[in-house]
């Protein structure tokens, strides 16, 4: 045993030596996986963090929520007897939180979120983040006013200083009812979206009359469930804390994220492939002195699978560090997606987590095992079987997930089925192309070809790198453009008001003065409940009394809602009812608010784009008549031809006593829309930018590895006479014409994989329908940078050897 002990230590001690004369390649091995496990810990990490902050306790509760009393669906409060009456049961992991907003008189906003802050003064070693740095700024500020900070204080996040602030450092003052005090403002950091102060407060600036939004529990049992679903029969709902409508609306786009990342990490598992290829094969002579010399296959193996252990334990706390700095680049982004359309209210604050470097390490042994095996001399024997074998089951499962995939899984596996497709064809295909005998009479032509012929091995790591990265960028830029076109021209229709009012009343005599007007064309009141269809979240909504109200909507069968749409208790669903959640045309629907059911024969579908749930359209008067808790939006006001906007806002203002800030034009409305939805490609583009930016680095490790070990060979063609512009040329040639075929390759690749995409990821991931588009400049400017990279890196050593020469 101490023998092999030290056999071990003699073989690493060589390794190690190997690696420092070469520490470009060991450089590059470890790049490899730190990037793309920096890519998918970033989107765990991401995806965690939304999770446990939406499950984390807004009332600084020390352990994370189970259950939450919330308001009947459709309401705003309970009642604060309720807390008190859950207390007087024993009840005591019950906390209360009062949410709502304060304005101030320059029409600023402010979220606030009343706590019992005597909980929070009283905890001595919190577990949660938000809550320690709570107590930390409490206890910098502390210090530096020499004075606890009152009850009556509101703790604001430093982003939100503009808000109440005026540029001389001065407290902006509050829209508060006659004789209220105003609060004092402390800015702290990492507070979130909603700033804190005492329940009481609270309730006395939101003049709330003891109710609330919402009580939070933990750690209850079977029997205390049962007891608090008794008790609040009829006043309130109980909800799982772990099955709210965020866990479910938001999984689709956080499992196209990681399926994107895992993408990510495909390609840079090849940038490692290329360092672990070029460092067996530079180590073969090594291992075979170190065999014959006496060191036994088992130790060396051992040492082989110590060293790649360490490597890998190595790149996983490196690539979760990087994830950790990519995640806190993107979570602005993600959180303004997050918030706009998945409904979360807490800010996300990325943190270290451990979790993610197990991830990452266990990710890195699997490829390191893949690649290993793939480098096996049984493998490589049976290299012709394992290829057509593999080309059949990939086209056999190809074929099947086109004609049957129907889940989140099927449908990205279709796209890799589609990338494994191309990876098995591509290189086989540009081996046969330089195997193809031809007649050359130049001898520098015949060397260029012999020389690709002899090399093309080499090259297949950083062709298949650049095959995936191109392909999928090509991919993804079609997804991303289509999506843009289409909710463009989306927009276009449905957003065809001129003006917007917003207002939480409907003020029938307003509506009637504004109807009448002779400037106004159509005015439509938008009203929405929320509910469940199927016991999945859903809204039920309406626009007027008659089908005109309704022209906007565009149907997915053509046309526009009519008369027989609305007919026989007939209402309109969104395509994602249909698509994802399996609403048929012409079935009855049952929709359900708390105890109120609301039902209606689903007589058509239309177009919804952004909205991840189910969504209903009906007539005012049958939304009015189901006796369900609405809520009016606002006003949609359309004028007639050569009508002013700016002059009928005028009048709006002055002649009606509207809100000026409620008052939303239609060009202003759709820049809103558009800047949501641009949100949730932010992320997906920048992932896209990482993954070609580590396809080019591969490409140019590989091409750059390829032509020094092609110096040899070049230093003698310039010995017999080769002029260095000479080579130049041929090298450039060699490497622009490999780089272009799989250019080639790549865009009928990057056409597949958008056409899956919107064919069947989106569909079956959001349950939207879009029409295929097309950015020509996009994709020649992406395929025009890889071939000019590509050059470059062919022409650096060239130049190099002819200024050794002395010809420069």
């Amino acid at each position: 045993m101490a023998f092999l002990t030290n056999e071990i230590k003699l073989i690493l001690a060589s390794h190690i030596a190997f690696y420092r004369r070469h520490p470009w390649l060991m450089a590059l091995f470890i790049l490899g996986f730190s990037l793309g496990s920096a890519l998918l810990t970033a989107i765990a990490g991401l995806n965690q963090e939304a999770k446990s902050r939406y499950q984390e306790s807004s009332a600084l509760m020390t352990n994370p929520v189970s259950h939450l009393i919330k308001p009947l669906t459709g309401e705003e409060y309970i009642a604060g007897e309720l807390w008190l009456e859950l207390r007087r049961q024993g009840f005591t992991n019950a906390q209360p939180v009062l949410r709502g907003q304060l304005k101030t008189k320059a029409g600023r906003t402010l979220s606030i979120q009343g706590v019992d802050t005597l909980l929070w003064f009283s905890q001595s070693q919190p577990k949660h983040s938000q809550n320690s740095q709570l107590q930390k700024q409490e206890e910098q500020s502390n210090s530096t006013s020499n004075s606890l900070i009152s009850l009556t204080s509101l703790l604001v996040d430093a982003q939100f200083a503009s808000r109440l602030f005026n540029e001389a450092g001065e407290q902006l003052e509050f829209e508060l009812n006659k004789g209220q005090q105003q609060p004092d403002i402390h800015l702290v950091d990492d507070i979130g979206l909603w700033a804190i102060t005492d329940l009481a407060n609270a309730d006395y600036l939101l003049s709330a009359n003891g109710q609330l939004s919402f009580i939070e529990l933990l750690q209850l049992s079977e029997q205390q469930l049962s007891q608090i679903e008794t008790l609040l029969a009829g006043r309130a709902q109980l909800v799982d804390a772990e099955q709210q409508e965020f866990d479910v609306l938001s999984q689709a786009f956080f499992f196209n994220l990681t399926a994107l990342a895992m993408l990510g990490y495909i390609v840079a598992a090849f940038l490692s492939f290329n360092a672990i290829k070029l460092t067996l094969t530079a180590r073969k002579k090594l291992l075979t002195q170190m065999h014959l010399l006496g060191c036994s296959k088992s130790g060396i193996q051992l040492s082989l699978t110590i060293e790649l252990v360490a490597v890998s334990a190595v790149t996983a706390l490196l690539g979760t560090a990087g994830g950790y700095f990519i995640a806190n680049a993107l979570v602005l982004d993600v959180n303004r997606t997050l918030v706009g359309l998945y409904q979360l209210d807490k800010a996300l604050v990325i943190s270290w987590q451990w979790g993610n470097v197990l991830l990452g390490f266990a990710l890195n042994m699997f490829a390191l095992a893949v690649i290993l095996i793939a480098q096996a001399k049984y493998l490589a024997n049976k290299g012709q079987w394992a290829f057509y074998g593999m080309l059949v089951a990939t086209g056999l499962a190809l074929l099947w997930l086109v004609n049957y995939a129907a889940s989140e899984f099927q449908a990205l596996l279709l796209c890799f089925t589609l990338l494994l497709l191309f990876i098995l064809l591509v290189p086989k295909a540009l081996s046969a192309l330089v195997a193809i005998p031809f007649k050359l009479n130049n001898p520098l032509n015949q060397w260029l070809h012999a020389d690709t012929r002899f090399h093309i091995k080499d090259l297949h790591i950083a062709i298949i790198a650049i095959l995936v990265a191109l392909g999928s960028a090509i991919g993804m830029q079609i997804m991303v453009k289509s999506f843009s076109n289409t909710l463009n021209a989306h927009l276009e229709k449905q957003l065809s008001a001129d003006i917007y009012l917003r207002s939480e009343t409907l003020n029938h005599t307003l509506r009637n003065e504004l109807s009448a007007l002779p400037e106004v064309a159509l005015l439509s009141v938008y009203t929405q409940s929320e509910g469940k269809l199927n016991n999945l979240p859903a809204q039920l909504a309406s626009f007027g009394d008659s089908a005109k109200h309704y022209q906007h909507i565009s149907l997915t069968a053509g046309g526009v809602a009519s008369v027989a749409s609305f007919a026989n208790n007939g209402c309109l669903a969104n395509e994602q009812s249909y698509i994802k959640f399996g609403i048929a045309l012409g079935s009855e629907v049952t929709f359900t608010q708390n105890a109120t059911q609301f039902s209606c024969r689903i007589t058509g579908f239309f177009y919804d784009y952004g909205n991840p749930s189910m969504f209903l359209l009906t007539l005012e008067q049958r939304l009015k008549q189901a006796g369900l808790n609405s809520k009016p939006y606002g006003y949609s006001i359309r004028l007639k031809t050569d009508e002013s906007v700016a002059k009928f806002t005028e009048r709006l203002v002055g002649e009606f006593n509207q809100d000026s800030t409620q008052i939303m034009p239609n060009k202003v409305f759709k820049q809103y829309a558009n800047a949501l939805f641009d949100d949730t490609f932010v992320v997906t583009k920048a992932l896209n930018g990482f993954i070609l930016a580590i396809a080019l680095l591969s490409l140019c490790t590989s091409l750059l590895s390829l032509s020094a070990n092609q110096l040899k060979q070049l230093v003698i063609l310039r010995n017999l006479g080769v002029t260095g512009q000479q080579l130049l040329i041929m090298k450039l040639l060699q490497t622009a014409g490999v780089v272009f075929f799989t250019a080639l390759f790549a865009v009928p690749l990057g056409f597949a994989l958008g056409f899956a995409l919107l064919k069947f990821v989106m569909p079956i991931a959001f349950g939207w329908t879009i029409h295929f588009s097309l950015d020509l400049a996009t994709l020649v400017f992406t395929c025009l940078t890889l071939v000019l990279v590509s050059v470059v890196c062919a022409y650096l050593p060239v130049r190099k050897l002819i200024r050794v020469q002395g010809e420069y």
